[in-house]
């Protein structure tokens, strides 16, 4: 069994808006991110209030809709530490300050 529970989703940021945001979702640790748009990123944040989180960015990719372009990045949080059902509802806490208004 892992001792980690991971959780995969594609979100239609790039990596600058992601870590521009990723603070806010934890406002008392320490981010330190690594890599790039075009390789792909991994963020570390070793002082979670639950505990570690580690998060994998893909290279940004882009969604086209009619003469829209969106970026697209595949984003891989591993909460460790936790139970799924914990590590859940952190994501889903965590995931609220990535939402965009629509309208």
């Amino acid at each position: 069994m892992a001792d980690y529970v991971e959780i995969t989703r594609e979100m239609g940021t790039n990596h600058r808006d992601f870590l521009r945001l990723l603070p806010r979702s934890v406002p008392e640790a320490t981010v330190e991110a690594r890599g790039d748009e075009q390789n792909g990123a991994k963020v570390i944040i070793a002082d979670a209030p639950l505990g570690r989180v580690e998060i994998d960015l893909s290279a940004v990719g882009e969604r086209k809709i009619a003469l829209i372009r969106l970026p697209v990045t595949h984003v891989t949080f591993r909460f460790y530490g936790l139970d799924e059902d914990t590590a859940k509802r952190e994501y889903e806490r965590m995931s609220k300050y990535f939402q965009r208004g629509g309208g």
